[in-house]
């Protein structure tokens, strides 16, 4: 291994140093990147994750469990090393594949954990340090390298990254081992011990592009893009992928109809590529830069497109798988492509850089989820919201389309919207490192950038409905007053003696605790009607269904009678919704939101709306209480009205 940059005592002890020139740095922190400082982050990746397998090859080495059945750890590295003399380009592509950075980090995990125990259902370590092993030979195999060796196999299958997975005869448990050898152009791969003793080995012979029943391939996206050709992996076999733990059930074989998705997939980022790269070349390049693989999620419901990217895993997205059927589609997957790189890149940045201390316990309000997130997500976070910005906000600047006009005008304005609403506030956190605050700032300086930018009316103002609505809604879920005032409040209800307080006797209002809530779910589901609203063919099936909840989860006939403009309607089911409710609990803060907002404006209202907007937490809780023990169901307006008179709220 001597002379080689992948030793992994030279990776451990004298990791090189990277850093970003200061205008670069500055480029990439307000959001920014193109080509060259990504080709940065990528060096500085492979560092990383050299270190990592520096890290990871020590602790195995002393670990008896880390070897296992499997040929020696030394000779799996000695493998890969051999193979990176030659073809350095080769095995940093393997290096730097997302489920490598994946599996690097889960691995490390477990070669840490205190106790050595295993959890109920997961593999003997050696099958988790065994990857090592199945990248070692697929670099031997794409560099032309003869070897033999022991690797884990899974359910009777051996995946080797990039290459394609082999489904062995013979009889199938979950952790098993297999002999790889390669030579003469051949691949042959065979159980080890008694499963394949009455089998033949499974020879695949190059190229091994090739599928059969014993061989299955990855499943690529060959795109025709205006800047030239460019292959996507779809990345749906192996343990390290978004979906689930890394060893929660066997890869399931080709799902019937797997042509037709492969080319819906194809479809959609070639025609939501180009119009990134119209209306937010950078994002483009950004996206060029770092996409290298795309894992399928299930299909999701409109305007619900899940997405996700590994921290560890730079380069590698997951998303819905396209059905053919969303609406504006191009224009949404173009804003997922530009989420998923933003992340991308803020992980490599923070393998570069502390940008925050390590606290685990302080926990914050972000306007785009249902939980209470810890520092590390809200940077993810509002680093990723404003790559999404940009793209709407270039989206409008360049001619979107009359049909699409409204929603990317909603789109831009809730995003600026909700990036306010955290930025300011965020950048004075204590917890933030110097250059973590720089790159606050400068995401801040950029939203600013945009604040002057006019929206339409409509699109507009339920932008601002859809912010105050989500906040509402999960305060009401995720903060608890105090139980001492709410005890002294429904007992002066009880009492009779509920009185307006003068506003030297009102009851003073303590700070809240936050307890995250995981009743809190589909905070947005209002947010996701204005979208179907905003676009002809949803809003029809929006005007159509008899099943509003299974159209958009979460959400109630009482919302779209808020959202036509018919408050009083909506806050009569609202209401009755709440005094319905049962006695497990109070009904959920998306509830009392809603009543708040169809109170609004209302001057006869006006005390009850000052308690739902100030403290909505403190009226769910005493609500509920004051049900639990009355005999009759109160008005919930007429409660939220006294504690508005009441309590001293802030």
């Amino acid at each position: 291994m001597r002379g080689s940059s992948m030793s992994p005592g030279r990776s451990a002890a004298e990791p090189p140093r990277h850093g970003l020139p200061p205008r670069h740095f500055d480029l990439v922190a307000g959001g920014g990147g193109g080509h060259a400082v990504i080709a940065h982050l990528w060096d500085s990746e492979r560092s990383h994750r050299l270190v990592l397998f520096g890290l990871l090859t020590a602790k195995a080495g002393e670990r008896p469990d880390a070897k296992g059945p499997l040929s020696g750890i030394v000779e799996a590295w000695d493998l890969l090393v051999a193979s990176e003399r030659q073809s350095g380009a080769i095995a940093d592509g393997i290096l730097l594949l997302p489920e490598t950075g994946r599996w690097l980090r889960h691995c490390l995990q477990r070669l840490q954990a205190p106790g050595h125990g295993r959890k109920p259902g997961e593999p003997p370590l050696w099958m988790d340090v065994g990857h090592l092993h199945l990248l070692a030979a697929v670099a031997a195999i794409r560099t032309g390298l003869s070897f033999r060796l022991r690797v884990p196999a899974w359910h009777g299958r051996v995946w080797l990254p990039t290459l394609g997975c082999a489904v062995l005869p013979g009889s199938s448990t979950a952790w098993q081992v297999a002999e790889v050898s390669f030579a003469d152009r051949t691949l042959t791969v065979a159980l080890v011990g008694p499963a394949g003793n009455d089998h033949d080995p499974v020879r695949i012979e190059q190229p091994l592009s090739k599928p059969s029943a014993h061989w299955r391939v990855p499943q690529v996206l060959p795109l025709d893009l205006a800047d030239g050709p460019r292959d996507v992996v779809l990345h749906d076999m192996g343990p390290y992928r978004v979906q689930g733990d890394a060893w929660d059930r066997p890869d399931p074989p080709p799902a019937p109809g797997w042509e037709e998705a492969t080319r819906r997939w194809t479809e959609l980022i070639e025609r939501a590529w180009p119009l990134l790269a119209r209306v937010d070349p950078g994002g483009a390049e950004d996206v060029s830069a770092c996409l290298r693989s795309i894992e399928p999620l299930p299909p999701a419901r409109p305007f619900r497109w899940h997405s996700a990217t590994m921290e560890d895993g730079m380069g590698g997205m997951a998303a819905s798988q396209p059905t053919g059927a969303e609406p504006a589609a191009a224009a949404q997957f173009a804003a997922v492509l530009t989420h998923e790189a933003q992340h991308s890149k803020l992980s490599a940045l923070l393998h570069m850089y502390s940008l925050h201390t390590a606290d685990v316990t302080h926990r914050f309000y972000v306007p785009w989820r249902d939980d209470p997130r810890p520092l590390r997500g809200v940077l993810h976070g509002i680093y990723a919201f404003t790559g999404v910005a940009r793209f709407w906000r270039g989206h409008l600047l360049n001619g979107c389309g009359h049909e699409e006009e409204g929603l990317a005008a909603f789109e831009f304005a809730l995003r600026r919207r909700q990036l306010m609403f955290v930025l300011p506030g965020l950048v004075h956190d204590s917890c933030l490192t110097a250059l973590g605050r720089r790159l606050v700032e400068r995401l801040l300086e950029t939203i600013r950038e945009w604040q002057d930018d006019p929206v339409r009316a409509d699109s507009l103002g339920w932008a601002e409905l859809a912010v105050d609505d989500h906040s509402l809604s999960w305060r009401a879920h995720h903060m608890v007053p105090d139980p001492d005032l709410v005890g002294d409040l429904v007992q002066e209800w009880g009492d009779g003696t509920a009185l307006t307080a003068a506003p030297e006797q009102a009851w003073r209002y303590p700070t809240p605790r936050l307890v995250a809530d995981p009743m809190a779910r589909h905070l947005d589901a209002r947010a996701v009607l204005m979208r179907m609203r905003l676009v002809s063919a949803t809003a029809a099936q929006v005007q159509a269904t008899d099943a509003l909840g299974d159209l958009v989860a979460g959400a109630r006939p009482a919302d779209l009678h808020l959202l036509d403009g018919r408050p009083q309607r909506a806050g009569a089911l609202y209401t009755a919704e709440i005094r319905a409710h049962g006695d497990a609990g109070p009904a959920p803060g998306t509830v009392w939101a809603g009543l708040a907002c169809t109170l609004r404006g209302q001057q006869e209202h006006a005390w009850a709306v000052r308690a739902l907007e100030a403290c909505p937490e403190l009226v769910r809780h005493v609500y509920a209480s004051i049900k639990l023990k009355s005999a009759s169901t109160p008005d919930p307006v007429t409660v939220a009205d006294w504690l508005g008179r009441t309590v001293a709220v802030p």
